[in-house]
């Protein structure tokens, strides 16, 4: 990578390509869309505006909407993580990692300066620059949730 040690930009190792839901759009269409695209985190944006306003996990509809008995139908702003951790393009990895470990994230949404979506960091993409601080971040996020007597309030 062209960065120097410990200045690898999250641009240079996030997954560009982003799908995003609305928050009007259902559980069942945004499960669907996480099935066509192969993915299980969507950033949910504000339509006009293009803002990100929250995000889901595949996580999120199973325990959301099946355990707690809503309805497919459900709009997605019934149950998605209202103002998600993000990250810009030119923070480093390792800040990213940080509020990671912080916020219990395994995702953030990368935005630009307008709130919009231009990529998501996830964990692996973290674990494959730095395996071991990959590793720091899973172990935090599982500490986190089994102190807090559970999975409850882990954000995927």
């Amino acid at each position: 990578m062209a960065e120097s040690e410990g200045q690898i930009t999250v641009a240079s190792v996030m997954t560009p390509t982003v799908y995003t839901v609305s928050p009007d759009d259902s559980a069942q269409s945004a499960a669907r869309l996480m099935e066509e695209t192969g993915v299980g985190f969507l950033p949910v944006e504000f339509p006009p505006v293009g803002a990100i306003l929250g995000s889901i996990s595949d996580r999120d509809i199973v325990v959301s909407v099946l355990a707690q008995g809503l309805s497919t139908t459900a709009a997605v702003r019934e149950f998605m993580v209202v103002s998600p951790e993000t990250c810009s393009p030119g923070d480093s990895v390792l800040a990213a990692a940080q509020k990671m470990a912080s916020s219990r994230s395994r995702r953030l949404v990368v935005v630009n300066d307008e709130r919009r979506a231009i990529g998501v960091l996830a964990l692996a993409d973290i674990a494959r620059v730095y395996p071991d601080f990959g590793a720091f971040v899973l172990a935090s996020v599982a500490d986190q949730a089994r102190n807090a007597g559970g999975t409850q309030g882990w954000s995927s």
